[in-house]
């Protein structure tokens, strides 16, 4: 429940000194929840004490615990790194605060990911992904990259077919030029939005080929072009997106689509153990010798 609720729900319970704090939060919310909590009393005209008190008649379990909930809301509202910097970045934090401040975040986007993901689309996802007759196209860039990379990676040893286009233009227009309307485009992209993956997102739509699509909010421009779509929420205690319910979702839609093709699954990692043999880890090939001159 956001402080906003919180203050609703125990309006009748609060104190004078509290009623002053809460009249100085909403004043300045989300911001005011980034102060130190003597800070958040002077302005208020009452003590530290009575700061930490409020929190704990609220429901949370440290200030800490209501700070990073002004950051994912301040992260929510602000586009890119450089303007959410002043407000995640604000104060001093200890290496611990950091630490703890990233599992709180991620704990969050975890379980409002788990939360908001309707089962009904999903199946539609794993659907597609393993019934598509042509291939599979994996796209994520500029710093979504790795989530394309790794989706594709383990998507291949699911099915076959499954190419990861996330080296982005001009590689990718090259890439598109053989599109057919039975392949699938699986897209993942979060603010600030990529322009390469909207106009991929169109190109396979206007083929007729079904596009899937994760991204972190409702009002993203890729839900335009969307067959099926899956958000994931992507808040952080630093300036950056964090990509860890990305990951999250992208486990659950591999490890769903290796169990409707369970019996492929086991035997292309058969048999890519045993390629594996002819291509052993340790080997180095290096340029060729030349060979010693005789005398």
């Amino acid at each position: 429940m956001p402080l906003t609720d919180r203050l609703l729900h125990h309006a009748a319970t609060l104190t004078t000194s509290e009623r002053a704090l809460a009249d100085a939060f909403m004043r300045r919310y989300p911001e005011s929840l980034l102060d130190s909590a003597s800070v958040m009393a002077a302005q208020a005209g009452t003590s530290a004490s009575t700061v930490v008190r409020l929190f704990a008649k609220l429901g949370y379990a440290s200030l800490d615990e209501a700070r990073r909930e002004a950051r994912a809301e301040l992260s929510a509202r602000l586009q890119t790194a450089a303007q959410r910097a002043p407000a995640t970045l604000s104060g001093e934090r200890s290496l611990q605060q950091c630490v703890d401040d990233a599992l709180l975040h991620d704990q969050h986007n975890l379980a409002a990911t788990r939360d908001g993901l309707d089962m009904a689309v999903f199946q539609q996802v794993v659907d597609v992904l393993v019934q598509a007759p042509g291939r599979v196209f994996v796209l994520a860039e500029k710093n979504s990259a790795p989530v394309s990379a790794f989706l594709a990676a383990h998507l291949n040893l699911c099915r076959p077919g499954v190419q990861d286009l996330g080296l982005g233009a001009p590689a990718l227009v090259d890439k598109l030029l053989w599109v057919q309307p039975e392949d699938v485009l699986l897209v993942f992209t979060v603010r600030r939005y990529s322009t390469g993956a909207l106009h991929a997102a169109r190109h396979f739509r206007q083929l007729g080929c079904p596009v899937v699509v994760l991204t972190d909010s409702p009002a993203s421009p890729m839900l335009e072009h969307a067959s099926q779509a899956l958000l994931v929420q992507t808040a952080n205690a630093s300036p950056f997106d964090s990509y860890t319910s990305a990951f999250f979702l992208c486990n659950a839609l591999v490890s769903a689509v290796a169990q409707q093709h369970r019996d492929t699954v086991r035997l292309a990692l058969e048999r890519r153990d045993a390629l594996w043999q002819d291509f052993p880890s340790d080997a180095v090939v290096g340029p060729r010798k030349a060979p010693a001159s005789r005398r």
